[in-house]
C-alpha cells in the first residue's frame, strides 16, 4: 500500500494544540482584570462557562451578517413591526427588503438600528442607537419612536436647509413655534408612537440577555428627562439642576419671573406643564439663573424604579 503524504502536521502535535487552546479558554477567570482581558474577542467558550459576563456590543459586531441580525433583532418590539406590516423575524415589509436597517461595525462597539414603514419614507418610525462606554457598560444615545403618518415639523433643518442637530448648533424658530403649538416636545419632528415604554422594556431585556445590570443615557431635552424619570430611571449627575429648575419655576422663581412672553417660547404658564418647561429651556432660559441644559447623565437598573421625581405634580 503506497503512502501518501501530506501536509497535516503529527497528530499527536494537533490534539496537543487543540487541548491546549481549549484549556486557555476554560481556565478564564472573568474576575481577571489583567491587560490581556479584551472583552471585544470573547469566545464562545468563555460565554458558555460564565453566563453573568457582560458582552459589549464591539463583541457582538464581530459576528457574521445573519447573528447580527438575529442578535439586535429582539430590540424592536414585534407589535410595532406588525403595525406597519413588517414581519418580525424575516423584517420584510410591504415593500420587501430593507424596511429594517441594521448599522453595527465589526471595529466600533456601536449600533444603529432603525425600521421605516415605507422604503422611501424620510424618517423611521423606530431608531435605536447604543454605544460601549469605557467601563464595559452601554449607553443609550437615542431612542425615537415616530409616528410616521402624522405631521412633520422640520425643526432638524433651518431655514437656510443644514442641520440643526436638535436645535444645539442652529435653529428653525418657525418650524419650532408650530412643532410646539401642536403639541410637541423639542428635538421632536413628528408626534410619538406612544411607544417608548415598551421599547424601553425590550431594551431591559435585550441587556439582561447580555449581562448588564444598568445602563446609561444622557437625556437630549428636559421632557426626555422626565421621561426617564417615569421609567426609573436615577440621575449619575444633574439631579441638583433638575431639582432648581422644579423650584425656579414655581410661583416667585426666576424661571417663573422669566416667561414673560418675549417669545413664542416663553409664555405665561408655561411653568405648569413638562412641555411648556422644555420649550422655553430649549430657548435658553436657565440662563437667568446662570445654568444651562448640560452634563445631565442618568441610569437605569435592570427591573428596578428609582422613584425619581423632580416635577411632583407635573402633566405633559
Amino acid at each position: 500500500m503506497p503512502i501518501i503524504k501530506t501536509d497535516q502536521p503529527d497528530s499527536t502535535e494537533f490534539w496537543h494544540n487543540l487541548f491546549s487552546r481549549i484549556q486557555e479558554q476554560l481556565n478564564y477567570d472573568p474576575q481577571d482584570k489583567g491587560p490581556e482581558f479584551d472583552p471585544s474577542t470573547l469566545s464562545a467558550l468563555r460565554l458558555l462557562r460564565d453566563p453573568d459576563l457582560p458582552v459589549p456590543l464591539r463583541a457582538i459586531n464581530q459576528f457574521s451578517e445573519g447573528a447580527k441580525k438575529r442578535l439586535y433583532r429582539p430590540l424592536l418590539p414585534p407589535e410595532l413591526l406588525v403595525r406597519f406590516g413588517i414581519d418580525p423575524i424575516t423584517c420584510r415589509g410591504p415593500d420587501g427588503d430593507g424596511h429594517v436597517r441594521l448599522v453595527a461595525p465589526k471595529e466600533k462597539g456601536q449600533l444603529k438600528i432603525e425600521a421605516f414603514h415605507r422604503l422611501d419614507a424620510r424618517d423611521p418610525f423606530a431608531y435605536i442607537e447604543l454605544v460601549d462606554n469605557n467601563f464595559n457598560g452601554i449607553n443609550v444615545v437615542l431612542v425615537v419612536m415616530n409616528d410616521p403618518e402624522s405631521p412633520r415639523f422640520d425643526t432638524d433643518v433651518s431655514p437656510e436647509g443644514e442641520r440643526t442637530l436638535f436645535g444645539t448648533v442652529n435653529r428653525n424658530l418657525e418650524a419650532e413655534a408650530a412643532a410646539m403649538a401642536a403639541g410637541l416636545a423639542p428635538a421632536q419632528v413628528r408626534r410619538g408612537l406612544r411607544a417608548t415604554n415598551i421599547a424601553l422594556l425590550h431594551l431591559e431585556s435585550f441587556l439582561a440577555m447580555l449581562g448588564h445590570e444598568s445602563f446609561a443615557a444622557e437625556p437630549l431635552t428636559y421632557a426626555t428627562a422626565l421621561l426617564f424619570e417615569s421609567r426609573g430611571f436615577s440621575y449619575m449627575t444633574g439631579r441638583r439642576l433638575m431639582e432648581e429648575i422644579d423650584r425656579e419655576f414655581r410661583p416667585g422663581g426666576r424661571l417663573h419671573a422669566a416667561l414673560d412672553g418675549s417669545t413664542p417660547f416663553r409664555q405665561p404658564g408655561q411653568e405648569k406643564n413638562i412641555r411648556g418647561r422644555a420649550w422655553a429651556i430649549h430657548d435658553g432660559v436657565l440662563r437667568v439663573i446662570d445654568r444651562s441644559w448640560n452634563d445631565v447623565r442618568m441610569v437605569k437598573r435592570l427591573g428596578h424604579n428609582a422613584g425619581i421625581n423632580t416635577f411632583p405634580d407635573a402633566v405633559y
